[in-house]
């Protein structure tokens, strides 16, 4: 019975692995070629939660998805840039002056609102979803040790999943 069942998860994993690979070399080569824009594929961009100012909504280390819209109001969670760095916070207020659009934004578990308003060129998307966890290993792997650690633990595991059938038929062949 478990035969039947390693081929289907062997296949689902290099679906998985398949797709993880292309997603990575499309976002790295876009970020090669555009150096000042944050990559992005169908509209739908990808960041790693850093603080805890979105708690209990978004944890430190959660992955989260945003999609490039114009359609925003208060009450959503918006990621923008702000000096160097890219932020994730709820529109608690959309300001009209002039002609132009503004946003004030505050971390749900920030006791202030956010100093700065929020220009509309500066929002990189609205928030779809969050992979928990996920963004650990992306910071872990900004350590260059951990990458070689990885690395060889993967390298390992290729090894054991390819060499096992070759002992096993050995000892049955």
């Amino acid at each position: 019975m478990r035969r039947s069942k390693d081929p289907k998860i062997k296949r689902i994993t290099r679906v998985l692995v398949i797709i993880l690979v292309l997603y990575s070399v499309v976002m790295v080569l876009q970020k090669i070629i555009w150096k000042d824009k944050i990559p992005s594929i169908f509209g739908f961009k990808n960041f790693v939660v850093l603080s805890g100012s979105m708690e209990p909504k978004l944890k430190i280390g959660d992955i989260i998805i945003v999609r490039e819209t114009q359609k925003i109001k208060e009450g959503d969670i918006i990621s923008f840039k702000e000096k160097n760095s890219v932020v994730t916070h709820r529109i608690i207020k959309i300001i009209n002056e002039d002609g132009e659009e503004f946003f004030q934004t505050k971390g749900d578990a920030n006791s202030a609102i956010d100093i700065d308003l929020v220009k509309r060129d500066a929002i990189e998307g609205k928030y779809c979803f969050k992979i928990p966890f996920l963004g650990n290993l992306v910071l872990l792997l900004k350590n260059e040790m951990a990458v070689y650690i990885f690395g060889g633990i993967i390298i390992l595991l290729l090894i054991v999943i390819n060499v096992r059938p070759l002992v096993i038929k050995g000892k049955h062949g």
